[in-house]
């Protein structure tokens, strides 16, 4: 199903590439996907961590 849209260029699960690509490339491109997965995961924890807090002081109050 969400696989479908990523066969396309890079299969991120089985990292192969249907690209011909140099393996210095393809590191590359997997350690940029490795760091914006991060990027996202961390906004996302930030934001949801910051959500709490003002709930937890809006009741408290």
């Amino acid at each position: 199903m969400m696989s479908a849209g990523r066969r396309r260029g890079f299969d991120q699960y089985s990292g192969s590439s249907h690209y011909r690509l140099h393996g210095q490339q393809v590191l590359v491109y997997q350690v940029v996907v490795v760091v914006v997965v991060v990027v996202v995961v961390v906004v996302v924890v930030v934001v949801v961590v910051v959500v709490v807090v003002v709930v937890v002081v809006v009741v408290v109050d």
